[in-house]
């Protein structure tokens, strides 16, 4: 296992992922940079309470970019699975002792473990650029590099499902993109959207039903806020009442899109023993 995950990474280094990724995040650290040292930015520094302005700050960053890093990773880690399953790659693999799940589980991880030293990069430079300016070291900031890990992994799971359906990254990056910036969002407000015009019980409740069972990135990045913020958490096993209707965060999302991601990695395992290649 431990040598298709270095593989993973030698794959990206090879193909220019990996120096992508890094030109990506650097010039995004470079602007973060940039910013905070601008004139605008020292003033305000100096009029205001240097924790609410560092964990604003932190928090409009992911709410700006969780879902456009989130993307961009799975853009990059795309043509992971279609490239082991080549003729050539996929008679290599299947030839050595090592299941056909230790292979593709192997290959999962190594993708998760290449987007989450990425994230470690550019969560970390900008949490360094921050705490070194402003004097004040937001510990919880980090939590979003496990947040965003943790997504990438939920999403890419439909990657890796995809990929050996289709071996194709292009099928796998536009799901991906359906289900971030159309249909997870919609269901997520679907109350508001949706429910304001579909009186019908029935309708409403498959609408519920397939909100439980997609993924829910949307959430994870409002978890991540949450956390960086130090709010109060709601744990999604109750109704929001009035007292606790602004909580962002919510555990409930984070497990429904774990198992989302357990099911998806479960099919795709057994759809990958079975599969003659």
């Amino acid at each position: 296992m431990r040598t298709i995950i270095l593989n993973t990474f030698r794959e990206a280094l090879a193909k220019k992922i990996f120096i992508g990724y890094y030109i990506f995040y650097g010039i995004v650290v470079l602007v973060m940079l940039f910013i905070v040292n601008t004139d605008s930015a020292e003033g305000i520094a100096a009029l205001g309470d240097k924790k609410t302005i560092v964990t604003n700050v932190e928090s409009f960053f992911q709410t700006l970019s969780f879902n456009l890093i989130l993307f961009f990773s799975l853009i990059s880690a795309s043509s992971f699975i279609p490239s082991m399953v080549e003729k050539g790659n996929i008679d290599l693999l299947l030839s050595k002792p090592v299941s056909r799940f230790n292979i593709l589980i192997s290959k999962f991880l190594g993708a998760v473990t290449f987007a989450g030293t990425s994230m470690v990069f550019l969560i970390g430079s900008i949490w360094l650029i921050l705490s070194l300016k402003s004097g004040y070291w937001s510990v919880n900031f980090l939590s979003s590099i496990l947040s965003l890990t943790v997504a990438f992994g939920v999403m890419f799971s439909i990657t890796l499902l995809f990929g050996l359906l289709t071996q194709s990254s292009i099928v796998s990056i536009l799901i991906n993109f359906f289900m971030i910036f159309v249909l997870c969002p919609v269901l997520s407000h679907r109350e508001a959207w949706i429910f304001t015009f579909v009186k019908n019980s029935a309708v409403q409740f498959i609408f519920n039903v397939i909100y439980y069972i997609f993924p829910k990135p949307g959430e994870i990045g409002d978890l991540s806020i949450a956390l960086t913020a130090g709010e109060p958490i709601n744990s999604g096993l109750t109704a929001v009442g009035p007292e606790n209707a602004l909580l962002l965060g919510n555990w409930m999302s984070l497990i429904t899109s774990v198992l989302f991601c357990a099911v998806i990695i479960g099919y795709s395992a057994y759809y990958f023993s079975k599969k003659d290649y």
